[in-house]
């Protein structure tokens, strides 16, 4: 698996295939905040999905380098 910080870098260059590695990742703690009385909601789940993409493209990674 490759690295966080590797993946966002490649997200924001357009790689589709790092934003579906990234929100696999994600996904258990998307699902934890899409339950709503121990049952996903989908239109949650989905807009959820959406705002970590967003906040995938608004990361700044320049602020994190070594």
């Amino acid at each position: 698996m490759r690295e966080i910080m590797e993946l966002i870098h490649l997200a924001q260059q357009g790689d589709r295939q790092a934003v579906a590695e990234l929100i696999e990742r994600y996904e258990p703690l998307i699902n934890k905040y899409s339950r709503y009385h121990g049952v996903i909601n989908e239109d949650c789940r989905q807009q959820l999905v959406i705002e970590f993409i967003l906040a995938i493209r608004r990361f700044d990674l320049d602020r994190y380098k070594e």
